[in-house]
């Protein structure tokens, strides 16, 4: 999954030397909260980026409580441009790549300041990140073999080459156990409540948690039928739902921003699969 490649929680020795750079950015977060995993997710490509030019990082406030005093951090994730270890910009809430591309370029001087940060940051995110996206794992979790193949397949000539599957709540609670996947594919419709069963110990669990679902109903049945399944309306919120209707083109585009930004933006619609894949989906 996207937290093994995710930058770790610094040291206290790290964090001194951090703010010892000339430049650096600092993400205050915690441990235990998604916001803060995916701005951690979206540090790491800018690492990849500013490389070591510019010193980027993330610090557990509870691991670490004097960065509060420090730096008068109140909320997480809290993002701090540092000069020679002063604050020279804030920002709270998730920050987006090319937002902080470009207050990280104003005060580093890295790129030339008069090109377009923003348009050369679409150019690096290409070639330093998009190489890597392909090869993230996706597990589909869905007991209709014919909408399984139809996802697989679509996914697959996307040039998506790491998915894996799972029929039922065993399948999948095997599979998580050995590998934590980047992105879940779940159908929250399976048969005998499955796919609530699932979505319940996704979101009650502390290890996975995390891990973003990309949620389908079928094709027939209104959003509100699988909202009543849920007895917690919160759990059911910690996904993604994509308004309908969806083109495989704007579904397998969902698939990359949430490999890259897990589950945030706007919105909380259901997928309807039958609108990319329809009654016989098996023979397309």
């Amino acid at each position: 999954m996207a937290q093994t490649q995710t930058p770790a929680y610094l040291t206290k020795d790290d964090y001194q030397a951090l703010k010892r750079k000339e430049v650096a950015l600092l993400h205050c977060g915690v441990s235990w909260a998604v916001s803060c995993s995916i701005q951690n997710n979206i540090l790491n490509n800018l690492g990849k980026v500013f490389k070591d030019q510019v010193a980027v990082g993330s610090v557990d406030v509870e691991q670490i409580p004097e960065v509060k005093n420090d730096f008068r951090v109140e909320n997480v994730p809290t993002l701090l441009i540092l000069q020679n270890g002063k604050e020279v910009k804030r920002f709270e809430g998730v920050q987006s790549e090319k937002t902080l591309a470009r207050e990280i370029n104003d005060v580093s001087r890295v790129f030339d300041p008069n090109q377009n940060i923003e348009a050369m940051w679409d150019e690096l995110r290409d070639k330093e990140i998009e190489k890597e996206l392909f090869h993230k794992e996706i597990l589909i979790i869905d007991d209709d073999p014919d909408v399984t193949f139809c996802v697989r397949t679509i996914l697959e000539e996307a040039k998506f080459d790491n998915i894996h599957l799972a029929t039922n709540y065993m399948n999948t609670v095997e599979h998580l156990q050995k590998q934590i996947p980047d992105l879940i594919f779940l159908n929250i419709g399976m048969h005998n409540k499955e796919g609530n069963r699932i979505m319940t110990g996704l979101r009650r669990s502390k290890d996975w948690r995390g891990i973003p679902v990309l949620v389908s109903v079928g094709p027939l049945e209104p959003t509100r039928v699988y909202e009543d399944t849920f007895k917690n309306a919160a759990i059911l919120k910690h996904g993604k739902y994509v308004e309908q209707p969806r083109t495989r083109q704007s579904f397998t585009g969902l698939v990359r921003h949430m490999l890259l930004y897990g589950e945030s933006g706007e919105g909380s619609q259901m997928l309807h699969v039958g609108k990319i894949c329809p009654p016989g989906a098996k023979q397309l």
